[in-house]
């Protein structure tokens, strides 16, 4: 049975829903594994007439979700983990300076996110426990910057691929959970690596360090100060409208500035039907190393439409 937790990849913690499905070893052991998933998609549509004032272009959006965890709890110890996915696209159809139509595709959401935590009670405190965590984040697919090439078309140059950038963050420290629907964590001594596998990209953008990452090195290490917290609530009489927001911050112990690298989750899911939902979904980072210098820190990427869900 851990095995096959394993195999779906391990999630809770952060963001664990109410019990799916519960599995007990042995009255005895008092051992309880609890898991599930979530799959989503969601489509829409946006188009004008080409005689449209106003301007505009026709567009197809897709973005498509997975959300899975797993538990695994004794009386004083646990294993929680999630393991989310966010992948999407905008296809629009555009013109060139020959009033000629093309269409283009371009990612809007690409995000892998894996965190693991392992803790244990260790005092009278109910809730607070101390831990050893694993965060990871990357990108599936290759992304690009856009610009018009001499005829007015959208090309795009290469910018980033799946580990480059990457990030991982080791962290131990003290976690307080008052609630199975709170948390928040302090990881006093955290490793935090970044990395940059594709090479390739050095050249390309003309640059010789690439979110800390100098050309030929692949991974920079910082050690800092972490600190995560998570929150999920349903309102309404048969819970119809759910929101789950977590935070991710680190800071390096040595530092040019006071910057506190931030990462942030929300989605908010309003049920129409058992399937049918309208949701939002925001991923919000700040990180000055992601950036070039004089540029905004902050990137987001969201997603508001009508969506399918199917939940295991």
């Amino acid at each position: 049975m851990v095995l096959l937790s394993l195999l779906m990849f391990f999630g809770g913690g952060s963001d664990v829903d109410p019990v799916k499905f519960q599995y007990h070893r042995d009255s005895n052991e008092r051992r309880i594994i609890t898991y599930g998933a979530d799959f989503g998609l969601t489509l829409s549509f946006a188009g004008s007439s080409p005689n449209w004032s106003s301007g505009g272009s026709s567009n197809i959006n897709g973005n498509g979700f997975v959300n899975a965890f797993a538990q695994v709890k004794r009386p004083n110890t646990s294993f929680d983990n999630v393991f989310r996915v966010n992948l999407g696209g905008v296809s629009s159809r555009q013109l060139d300076n020959y009033n000629i139509r093309y269409r283009i595709l371009k990612k809007n959401l690409d995000n892998v996110f894996l965190d693991c935590k392992l803790g244990h009670t260790v005092t009278a405190e109910p809730g607070m426990s101390i831990f050893g965590g694993l965060n990871f984040q990357t990108q599936l697919l290759p992304g690009y910057k856009y610009s018009r090439n001499t005829i007015g078309r959208e090309v795009g140059t290469l910018n980033s691929s799946f580990l480059s950038q990457g990030q991982t963050q080791f962290a131990l420290g003290m976690e307080y959970k008052p609630l199975p629907t709170f948390f928040i964590r302090m990881g006093y001594i955290t490793l935090k690596q970044t990395y940059v596998i594709n090479q390739s990209l050095y050249d390309i953008r003309n640059e010789a360090v690439i979110a800390r990452v100098e050309k030929g090195k692949f991974l920079n290490n910082q050690m800092g100060v972490q600190i995560q917290m998570g929150i999920q609530r349903e309102f309404g009489e048969q819970k119809r409208l759910g929101m789950k927001l977590n935070y991710l911050g680190f800071a390096p112990y040595v530092a040019e500035s006071a910057n506190l690298d931030s990462r942030i989750d929300f989605a908010l899911v309003a049920k129409l039907t058992k399937y049918i939902n309208v949701n939002y979904t925001l991923i919000s980072i700040f990180d000055k190393d992601l950036v070039p210098p004089g540029m905004s820190a902050w990137q987001n990427s969201w997603v508001f439409g009508l969506g399918y869900i199917y939940k295991i």
